[in-house]
């Protein structure tokens, strides 16, 4: 590709970019809750003014984050598709998975599509000019990063680009071929305003001195970034976690600010009084109401002077009607996006153990439905990973397979006794191992452990009496009993 083709594939993915960060922007504000208090009325600010600046009842980050928090890879399988070599977990992915720290990142990478709708993940080596080359993973934002794909396709990867803003005045791009990777620079603003690519104040330039610096080649053969979905569809794009609940969400901040407006108004109960003359300014006559005189305390009280003069008081606002409402629409949220009850619910009473598996089935269903997609994802940054190593074998291997934890929350003892009932059906040891829960590396150091326990039981049974070494066949030879001892 000429340097005028890679501009005008930059220019075209930047535009796409460009037109999602005004979404993205949303589902991040709403996500964190800046938005909580955009329904409060004017009567709202004129009671509290900045007290409730930083008030959030945000329930937007608990959709996001129900499934996201289950979704944990713990391994990687790579098999050959030979009967006689069943595929195991994959030791030399889980050392490249850890080395760059992908079982903490994974999880952002789950958070960041379930609020965004999408995430990133960049396969590239840590150090290219290194004797042994090593992988390195990143995890990149839905606001800087694109992929594109080739016509027709949902899996082939056309070409990606990465945009970010430097510390030096420049802005950086990074177009992802193939083949090739063309590195991009313009002077930028300091104003931190993310501006449309029209509105750029100068174009693209190619990104150093020398043509080696602007254009590198890609010796993987593929694009190097790998684009994970939040629920992908076949034409449509993917949604964020709490798309569908946003307009719920706005209308228990409505609720919210309007029963703070009414507990202010009228939550407290309001005196009043009749027949009571009011004093007189000696001077003019004129009565004097003066608002001081009807503010009472512990320390004060009010006086009439006529007998027939009547103290009352309004009864204060009832917020339940508020309450009822809020409850309402939690509710709804929890239906819409299969949310578990007990998320919403302070405390949780007289409610058995069958009643809490079935709340969580649907949420349990949809994170199961995730691994499928986020699992393919995965493989193929595996896939990548081994490229980069020079490993043809992995890297183009179609039966990788992604082992995760189980999404369902089980307690220890329902753990094991359906373990225990998967022996009894002729389950072998290590499946029985990773369906309890433990990761290849832990499954691994108590495999040699057992291996460790039955060397040392078998030496025990090989112990010989001292003595014995010189008795020949048919000779008996008394022991000392204290020896033995």
């Amino acid at each position: 590709m000429t340097a005028q083709e890679a501009l005008r594939l930059t220019t075209v993915l930047e535009q796409e970019l460009d037109r999602r960060q005004k979404a993205i922007t949303l589902w991040n504000d709403i996500y964190k809750g800046s938005q909580n208090l955009g329904f409060a009325s004017e009567r709202f600010k004129a009671a509290f003014g900045g007290l409730f600046e930083g008030f959030s009842d945000n329930w937007s980050e608990v959709v996001c984050d129900a499934p996201s928090e289950r979704l944990c890879p713990v391994g990687f399988r790579f098999g050959t598709g030979d009967e006689k070599d069943p595929p195991a977990a994959d030791k030399d992915a889980q050392r490249i998975w850890q080395s760059s720290n992908m079982d903490a990142w994974a999880q952002v990478a789950h958070t960041e599509a379930s609020v965004k709708a999408r995430s990133f993940a960049l396969v590239w080596a840590a150090d290219p000019d290194a004797e042994e080359v090593e992988p390195e993973i990143t995890i990149e934002d839905a606001t800087q990063c694109i992929v594109a794909y080739e016509p027709g396709s949902r899996r082939k990867r056309k070409a990606a680009l990465k945009r970010f803003d430097g510390d030096d005045g420049y802005q950086y791009a990074t177009l992802y071929l193939p083949d090739e990777l063309w590195k991009w620079r313009r002077v930028t603003g300091r104003s931190g305003l993310i501006l449309p690519s029209s509105l750029a104040l100068s174009r693209w330039q190619p990104r150093g001195d020398r043509p080696e610096q602007q254009r590198i080649p890609n010796p993987l053969g593929r694009v190097p970034m790998v684009e994970l979905r939040n629920r992908p569809r076949l034409t449509d794009d993917p949604t964020p976690e709490h798309q569908q609940v946003i307009p719920l969400q706005g209308a228990t901040n409505k609720l919210i600010a309007d029963m703070l407006t009414a507990s202010e108004a009228g939550a407290f109960p309001a005196r009043w009084g009749a027949g009571i003359d009011l004093p007189k300014d000696p001077l003019t006559g004129q009565e004097i109401d003066d608002p001081e005189l009807w503010r009472l305390a512990v320390n004060k009280m009010l006086r009439a002077s006529n007998p027939n003069a009547k103290f009352g008081n309004f009864e204060a606002a009832d917020l339940s009607n508020f309450v009822a409402g809020i409850t309402l629409l939690t509710e709804h949220i929890s239906a819409l996006s299969r949310t578990p009850p007990t998320y919403f619910m302070g405390k949780i009473q007289n409610v058995s153990a069958d009643a809490l598996t079935a709340a969580e089935a649907g949420l349990a269903s949809k994170c199961r439905i995730k691994t499928t997609f986020l699992g393919e994802d995965w493989e193929e940054v595996l896939r990548l990973a081994f490229l980069v190593k020079g490993d043809e074998k992995r890297g183009m291997n179609p039966l990788a397979e992604t082992i995760w934890r189980d999404v369902e929350y089980r307690t220890e003892a329902q753990h094991i006794d359906a373990v225990l009932k998967k022996k009894a059906l002729g389950v072998p040891w290590r499946q029985l191992m990773e369906d309890a829960g433990y990761t290849p590396t832990q499954i691994d150091r108590m495999e040699r452990m057992l291996e460790e326990d039955a060397d040392r039981a078998a030496r025990s049974l090989d112990f010989k009496v001292p003595g014995e070494e010189g008795l020949e066949a048919g000779q008996d030879q008394q022991v000392d009993p204290e020896v033995v001892a």
